[in-house]
Parts: C-alpha cells; sequence; structure tokens
C-alpha cells in the first residue's frame, strides 16, 4: 500500500473529510498547516509524503503515530535501519562563536538528535517549544565536561554520562560556565520543525 493511500485510509476510518482534516491541522498549525489541495494530492500519490515536516502534521491531525501510519506501506519496508556518516549530516546551527549545534538525524526521522558543543562561556538562547503544536519532550545526555542545564526556575549541573529529561515546552537553555569544553547530545520528541 502507498503511504498516500493509508493516510486516506485511516482518516475515513477516523470519521475526518478531507475538510474536517485540513480545519483541523488549522486551528493546530495556524497559517503553517498543511492546505486542503497539498493533503489531497498527497492521498492521491501527486505529492511526495515523505517531507517529515507534512506528515508530523498528517500524524498529530489524525491522532496517531509516524510508525503507525507506516505500518504496511511501502515506506515501512524501505530499511529497518538508518546509517548516517559524518559527511551526511544534515546541518549545523550556530548560535554564537562559543555555542553550536550539529544536526545528527535526517528528515525523514520523527524525532531529533542535536550534538551541542559549548565552549567556554558558551550558551544556547531561550528555548520554548509551543505548547499548541503538542507535548514535546528532550533527552539530554552529558558527553564531555560540565553543562548547567536551565528549565524553567531550575539549574541542573550535568556531567559526563548523566542525563536528564523535560518536557520542552518549559522555557530553557544550556550555557558552560566552566573552563573546559563541554559537549551534550539532545534528543527531542516528536521532533519540532
Amino acid at each position: 500500500m502507498k503511504l498516500g493511500e493509508k493516510i486516506k485510509q485511516i482518516r475515513i476510518q477516523k470519521g475526518f473529510s478531507l475538510r474536517n482534516l485540513t480545519e483541523r491541522l488549522k486551528n493546530i498549525f495556524g497559517n503553517k498547516a498543511l492546505r486542503y489541495n497539498t493533503i489531497y494530492r498527497i492521498e492521491k500519490g501527486l505529492r511526495d509524503a515523505k517531507r517529515i515536516s507534512s506528515l508530523s502534521q498528517i500524524c498529530i491531525g489524525l491522532e496517531i503515530s509516524l510508525k503507525e501510519l507506516k505500518e504496511g506501506t511501502e515506506e515501512e519496508k524501505i530499511s529497518l535501519v538508518d546509517y548516517i556518516k559524518k559527511r551526511d549530516k544534515t546541518a549545523k546551527y550556530i548560535y554564537s562563536p562559543n555555542a553550536r549545534a550539529e544536526i545528527l538525524t535526517k528528515e525523514k526521522q520523527p524525532f531529533l538528535a542535536v550534538r551541542l558543543v559549548l565552549l567556554p562561556g558558551g550558551k544556547t538562547i531561550l528555548e520554548q517549544d509551543p505548547i499548541e503544536l503538542g507535548r514535546f519532550e528532550k533527552w539530554v545526555y552529558g558527553l564531555k565536561g560540565k553543562i548547567t542545564c536551565v528549565v524553567g526556575q531550575e539549574k541542573i549541573i550535568l556531567c559526563k554520562d548523566e542525563v536528564i529529561c523535560f518536557e520542552s515546552n518549559i522555557p530553557h537553555y544550556f550555557e558552560n560556565n566552566t573552563t573546559q569544553k563541554a559537549s551534550c547530545i539532545i534528543i527531542q520528541n516528536p521532533k519540532h520543525i
């Protein structure tokens, strides 16, 4: 079964017309919501449905996981393993000369993995994922040094091989208050785009 056919099948099983689903997405995502014509074209196979941003919206609108959506489709059978070589990493984000992030996951994956490197004095910006788009969680694993993690009103010093987890709808940032380089891996689920 093709992915577009599966989307239509689930939409109908859930009792949504194409217009209902479009309105539902508009209420959740505002002006960034997929349009009626886009969803129609995806269902008919006239538009590629592999963009994670489109699939994430559809999954949220239909109240299903990406795994559930892909079950029994051609997409599910493509590969069980994703191998990302160093040269294949998708993007970097520079907060400042002392703070940078490297995205480790590909666009099609439903979660986001980032390697954050903080030189002495490095600090990320204050972030907060929008609650109106759903619940997002972050898992942070210390790789090297000590990172001060500020989540809401809490300050946690994250050391090598330690982990913190929190809802990323809470305002948060990371900083290095030491004289040594520090790094961590951050996993966000689901991916906020």
